[in-house]
């Protein structure tokens, strides 16, 4: 086979790695968004079934419980004294509550779920006080940390 052919194809080979990790971290990244969405909206239908209003989405809650998402996983463990929780309230924000989980990929139900069944996540999200929700996701290994934030 001729090297400048052979140079060709190796080329292609490569460019077409790039182009399936780009858009396999494309698919991941959307679809940490969708359940980000799906933990509100599972979070909203059991406040609902509660007689408790829904929360609203809020950007700041958000990107905040996105960076202690990216904090917990770095540490390998979750605990919310990796940095004190008002690190993580929005200057707009009076009050803050939170609930962390680790586990294999799940469904936003499946998560809301299991923060359901332990008597202080249940807590936080059947606390009437609480106006606004902000969830973070971040991938470690073969599992994901969820960060779900409250304020008021």
């Amino acid at each position: 086979m001729h090297p400048l052919l052979v140079v060709c194809i190796a080329v292609w080979v490569v460019l077409g790695i790039f182009v399936m990790v780009d858009i396999s971290k494309e698919f991941a990244f959307a679809d940490i968004h969708k359940l980000e969405d799906a933990i509100v909206d599972a979070t909203n239908r059991v406040r609902a079934e509660h007689g408790l209003p829904t929360l609203v989405k809020d950007t700041m809650l958000t990107e905040n419980a996105k960076r202690y998402a990216i904090v917990n996983a770095s540490k390998g463990f979750i605990s919310h004294s990796h940095e004190p929780l008002t690190s993580r309230m929005p200057d707009n924000c009076i009050s803050i509550g939170e609930n962390l989980y680790q586990g294999r990929d799940s469904t936003g139900y499946d998560i809301v779920n299991a923060w359901m069944r332990s008597p202080a996540h249940r807590e936080n999200i059947l606390d009437g006080e609480w106006e606004r929700i902000g969830i973070g996701i971040a991938r470690t290994g073969s599992q994901i940390v969820a960060v779900q934030l409250f304020c008021r």
